[in-house]
């Protein structure tokens, strides 16, 4: 942990680049095991009623055992990447969620 899921639509460019800078820029997080650190992509359909033609979402999945602080350090680690990364013109957001540790099972 963490995870890194980024959905997005009508994105015009490879994306391994993107994935690989945002598993860096977490990993740089000094409470952040690297090899912990997963990046999985999803394209979805998609309608912006606000008109952009393109749309970049990030779910960053931690345990519940991270505090507020490490939750927004990591978010605006992401979203600086997200920003850096893609067009000015793409929907951009940064959500993170807790995950319970006592229920969650890896092998």
């Amino acid at each position: 942990m963490p995870h890194i899921v980024l959905e997005h639509g009508g994105l015009d460019q490879p994306l391994a680049p993107l994935m690989q800078a945002l598993a860096e820029a977490v990993a740089a997080h000094p409470a952040v095991p690297r090899a912990a650190v997963k990046v999985r992509a999803q394209q979805v359909d998609y309608l912006l009623l606000s008109g952009e033609p393109s749309f970049a979402h990030v779910t960053l999945r931690l345990m519940d055992t991270r505090g507020p602080d490490q939750h927004n350090a990591l978010a605006d680690a992401v979203v600086d990447v997200l920003r850096r990364d893609l067009p000015e013109t793409c929907a951009l957001c940064v959500e993170t969620v807790a995950i319970p540790k006592a229920s969650f099972r890896k092998r």
